[in-house]
């Protein structure tokens, strides 16, 4: 179901998924973080196709190529100040355009169950657009919460978000409900209509002059 990048193959197979979302959004494409964790989600009974991709960075906020730090100050936050050192930047998280709209997102929570259970993170923060934002805070209900104003665009909004992922992994009931779920096609569609870019939290300057015209 999910494969974590280790090999060139795996790299290469990584970056033509991600890219080419880049290249169909206009979207910058950010450094491969040398400390990420790179995960390529696969299609069930053909795990030799990726269908996906997401990066998990450990969270500095005086890293200059933050992806999130430099739009919203996550820093000021003393619950993140205080447990840096157990937080994780979420990036590069798409779902190719051939598998929109079929139920195959939710085969990322098996992805975030890996990562946590590795690492053993307190919070993930993130940039989410906003219609994500309230699909994910559905699934993981007061785990999920929203810091600080929208940053507004011509077409969508961008959600600063923490996660509280060691309050969501100790209610073993819903963990095991998020990783048994299956969505309808339908409900796939009334979350995510096929116009809009399912995630987007990372934003550069040149993201920003493209998404909010500045």
């Amino acid at each position: 179901m999910f494969k974590i990048v280790k090999s060139s193959r795996q790299q290469k197979e990584f970056e033509d998924t991600w890219e080419y979302f880049c290249d169909m959004y206009g979207w910058y494409n950010d450094p491969y973080a040398k400390s990420g964790i790179r995960y390529n989600l696969l299609l069930p009974n053909k795990q030799k196709k990726v269908i996906g991709t997401i990066e998990f960075i450990p969270y500095d906020p005086t890293n200059p190529d933050s992806t999130v730090e430099g739009r919203f100050p996550f820093s000021f936050d003393e619950e993140i100040a205080v447990n840096q050192n157990r937080i994780w930047e979420i990036d590069k998280l798409c779902l190719h355009k051939d598998y929109h709209r079929q139920g195959y997102f939710e085969n990322f929570m098996h992805v975030f169950y890996d990562h946590a259970k590795r690492h053993s993170p307190k919070y993930y923060i993130a940039l989410i657009e906003k219609r994500f934002f309230r699909m994910l805070r559905i699934s993981f209900g007061l785990g999920v919460e929203q810091k600080g104003e929208a940053l507004i665009g011509s077409s969508t909004a961008l959600i600063p978000v923490v996660f509280d992922v060691e309050k969501i992994m100790q209610d073993d009931e819903n963990v095991r409900r998020l990783l048994e779920a299956k969505w309808a096609p339908d409900e796939y569609n009334a979350q995510f209509p096929a116009k809009v870019p399912l995630l987007k939290m990372n934003l550069t300057s040149n993201i920003c002059r493209k998404l909010f015209g500045r």
